[in-house]
């Protein structure tokens, strides 16, 4: 990322300095003000195939060919 913007160091913003940036005290853990899953793991709906369960609540709209 250095190379290709053509700096010499990096630096990046934290969880917690991300919330302040855009006018928050802090993250509520409960109930995020963001979208921040993508950097904190924290989803806001259970990861089924991540996390090993095999629950199939949905029918599949496609035909099957035999």
């Amino acid at each position: 990322m250095r190379n290709y913007i053509g700096v010499d160091s990096l630096a990046f913003i934290s969880v917690d300095g991300l919330y302040r940036a855009m006018g928050f005290s802090h993250r509520d853990q409960e109930h995020p003000q963001l979208t921040d899953h993508c950097f904190t793991g924290d989803y806001p709906t259970p990861l089924l195939d991540r996390d090993g369960e095999q629950r199939t609540t949905q029918l599949s709209l496609l035909a099957e060919i035999a």
